[in-house]
């Protein structure tokens, strides 16, 4: 059998530096879900056969380095998206691992600008996730607010590729006129994906989300057009790299709906929908779920409901659970949200005037729990309903506590609310001698 150490050697030397890049990046990824997955495995048989819940893994390496990563960083670093440890030390290992790809055995700087085209297109596969972060944060066991910030900078990465790579263009200029298709279309590709920078700033998301996720989706869809039409017409291998990142959004996507029309099989009566109840200035949800779809506290759902309205169609807005009943056949899920701009007002108006029902196709439950059963004391501080999110873990830690299935023996919450212009603070203490007054 002949050495595999040489072939291996001569096989790195022949592969192009971004397809290596490629490879190493999904191996890591590969790796990452075989560890959540056998994880995952391991939990549930040994639930199976001991009939309790055990955490592996643990160590006080991890603890403490887990204290460190989600420490948070000065206030300036979050105005640059940058709020902790993790993100920073994440941050800097993207922009290392792009850097050495894109500097590493280059002859000339017109050869880095060339790769970095390819760079960029590679730098495209992590940004189709999917209509939801939902299904991928929770196959990752990433937070989904974690994930968007990954996403985010990947793509302003991939806009950092385009421009190196565009400014190729500058010594062309003085040779050759751009007014070509042949040049036209680059050129848009690379303001397209710029343009996508400030319109999904946090400022922008803050006061107008469903104006800069539209816009988001129009200037990625015209881009990634643009781009196989240049890829294709320079007839690049890469190409083959933008249409897998087109099939796996396409796939994550329609594994999302199936999920969801499988669990709710709108073809047998009666149809799923929502109902809409305005109390105490919140805007109250409810629906069904089966059975069988487990519920843990701090999860959400994504709501599709098409007849609400026009703008509602193309959105997915996110609702945490607060509670829910087990009935007979079907579990009834509670949600609240805030009558903010957009489509939550207009339900909130609606179901002002008299309870309203909607059709509706659920995404969801996702998101993992957070765990305190290593915690004595535990701090709770939230604001308006922030509160109803936190509701369902001081359900579970007190009721744990009554059983000693945790260390939690005393539990605060402390609530501000906000009434008119001022905000009022509410402070709730439970611990093990006022067990019965809590709640």
């Amino acid at each position: 059998m002949p050495p595999f150490g040489p072939d291996l050697h001569r096989w790195v030397a022949e592969t192009s530096l971004p397809n290596l890049y490629a490879i190493c990046a999904a191996l890591i990824l590969a790796a990452w879900l075989i560890y959540w997955i056998g994880r995952d495995l391991w939990r549930w048989a040994w639930r199976r056969r001991h009939g309790v819940f055990f955490h592996p893994f643990q160590s006080r390496i991890r603890h403490s380095w887990r204290r460190f990563a989600y420490v948070h960083l000065p206030k300036g670093m979050a105005c640059l998206d940058i709020p902790k440890y993790r993100q920073a030390l994440l941050l800097a290992v993207m922009l290392a691992a792009n850097i050495f790809g894109l500097r590493f055995r280059t002859q000339s700087w017109t050869q880095a600008q060339k790769r970095a085209g390819s760079l960029a297109v590679i730098n495209l596969i992590p940004l189709c996730s999917g209509v939801s972060f939902g299904l991928p944060a929770d196959l990752l066991h990433v937070d989904r607010q974690m994930l968007a910030w990954f996403h985010r900078w990947v793509g302003r990465i991939c806009v950092l590729h385009s421009i190196l790579h565009g400014s190729l263009l500058v010594s062309i200029a003085r040779t050759t006129t751009l007014a070509s298709p042949r040049y036209v279309v680059p050129i848009a590709v690379g303001c397209a994906l710029i343009l996508v920078i400030p319109v999904t700033c946090a400022a922008v998301r803050r006061r107008h989300m469903q104006f800069a996720m539209k816009c988001h989706y129009l200037l990625a869809t015209t881009s990634i057009g643009a781009l196989f039409y240049h890829l294709v017409e320079r007839q690049s291998s890469y190409r083959w790299y933008l249409i897998g990142a087109v099939c796996l959004w396409l796939f994550i996507s329609a594994t999302v709906c199936l999920m969801a029309i499988w669990d709710q099989k709108p073809w047998k009566p009666p149809r799923n929908e929502v109902t809409m109840n305005s109390v105490s200035n919140f805007l109250w949800l409810d629906i069904t779920i089966p059975l069988n779809r487990a519920i843990h506290p701090g999860q959400y759902v994504q709501l599709w409901m098409p007849r609400a309205s026009f703008r509602a169609f193309f959105q997915l807005p996110i609702f945490h659970i607060a509670f829910w009943e087990d009935g007979p056949t079907q579990r009834t899920v509670r949600m609240v949200a805030e009558p903010r701009l957009g489509l939550t007002r207009k339900l909130y108006h609606d179901a002002l005037q008299s309870p309203s029902k909607q059709p509706v196709t659920v995404l969801g439950p996702y998101g993992h729990p957070l765990s305190f059963h290593r915690f004595g004391t535990i701090l709770f501080v939230v604001e308006d309903i922030g509160f109803f999110r936190a509701l369902l873990y001081i359900d579970k830690l007190v009721e744990a506590s009554r059983k000693r299935e945790v260390m939690v023996r005393k539990l605060e919450v402390i609530w501000k609310r906000r009434v008119g212009s001022d905000g009022v603070f509410l402070s709730l203490t439970y611990t093990g001698e006022s067990r019965n007054r809590f709640c």
